[in-house]
């Protein structure tokens, strides 16, 4: 009587080895497709590059007109001359190639500087009079493109679209094919985006590359939706894709390209002080200018939505065609 007991617990344990091993646990797919997804942002990695872009400026500056002398001319009242530079970062997406150049996709925005900048000074009325303050004028403008091989190409705009902030700029290939790939996937004529969809940005904020995850949510604005992911200087161009829920194919849905701010007036010192840190003992006598800061909105970032992207290549496929990239209608579907 005391063996039944022992043999009917054999019987058991064998039988739960047999029912665990029958099926894979669902942790193991769930681990497969986060590998599969991984692969995805490397080979995405691969098609997105940090551009630069740099305006070059000469700058006047004009002293007020005295009362005894209010038609002195504009030349006479000259007091000083100095040459600027100011930079922009963005992110650009690999589109095509060929004949060692590649095609970027990115914001317009990141390239448009003003040819000229005017300032004046206000009379009695608080209007603006007819004497200048300030005048600025670009004398030149380049755009690079930062390769994975840590080489820079410049690159020049072929087609860009202001009003939906989208580019086109050409630069040069690198040799390494397995460092950068051409966008391997596609622009949807439309995409589906429901309120709390889980999306990927990818880019290079201050920089430096960075994936990060958000929500998305609708907009008011035209061909436009928002995420809460953190925009910073240099998103503008990052790629917005999301993943199927049950593999690891991903959809494009757009390029983030804006951001929410506030804006204050400030006074800045001279950009011939190369070192601020003397005037922290004492009074601060050289040139003061005024400007803007820009204190973003963290947590808010406007994307402009495949359906703009996909109706501007589609217009300037001719064109693109023109500089040799025929291939450029495969990426519209």
């Amino acid at each position: 009587m005391k063996i039944k007991p022992a043999i009917l617990y054999l019987m058991l344990l064998a039988c739960s080895f047999q029912c665990s091993s029958s099926s894979p646990p669902a942790t193991q797919e769930l681990i497969d497709q986060e590998d599969a997804r991984l692969n995805a942002f490397d080979g995405l990695e691969r098609s997105i590059l940090k551009i630069t872009c740099s305006a070059f400026y000469e700058n006047h500056y004009f002293a007020p007109p005295s009362p005894e002398q209010p038609n002195v001319s504009q030349q006479s009242l000259l007091i000083n001359k100095k040459l600027t530079t100011n930079s922009v970062a963005g992110t650009g997406l690999i589109i095509l190639e060929h004949a060692n150049k590649i095609l970027l996709l990115t914001c317009f925005h990141v390239f448009d500087f003003e040819d000229t900048v005017k300032t004046y000074y206000l009379n009695k009325n608080k209007k603006p009079s007819p004497y200048l303050q300030s005048l600025s004028i670009k004398y030149g403008q380049i755009v690079y493109a930062s390769h994975k091989n840590g080489s820079n190409s410049q690159g020049k705009i072929i087609a860009f679209d202001k009003e939906n902030d989208i580019a086109i700029i050409e630069a040069d290939d690198v040799a390494n094919d397995l460092a950068e790939n051409p966008f391997r996937a596609y622009f949807p004529a439309k995409t589906d985006i429901k309120l709390g969809k889980e999306i990927y940005i990818l880019g290079f904020p201050k920089g430096m590359f960075l994936i990060t995850r958000g929500l998305a949510s609708p907009s008011k604005y035209k061909n436009k939706f928002i995420t809460d992911i953190s925009f910073n200087k240099g998103f503008s161009g990052g790629i917005v894709i999301a993943f199927d829920r049950k593999s690891s194919d991903y959809t494009y849905l757009g390029m983030a390209n804006a951001t929410a701010y506030d804006s204050q007036t400030i006074l800045i010192p001279s950009e011939s002080i190369q070192d601020l840190s003397y005037y922290r003992d004492f009074p601060y006598k050289d040139d003061v200018y005024v400007g803007e800061l820009r204190m973003i909105n963290y947590g808010i970032t406007f994307v402009l939505k495949s359906e703009a992207i996909y109706d501007f290549l589609k217009r300037e496929t001719n064109k693109l065609k023109n500089y040799g990239y025929y291939s450029i209608e495969k990426l519209l579907k």
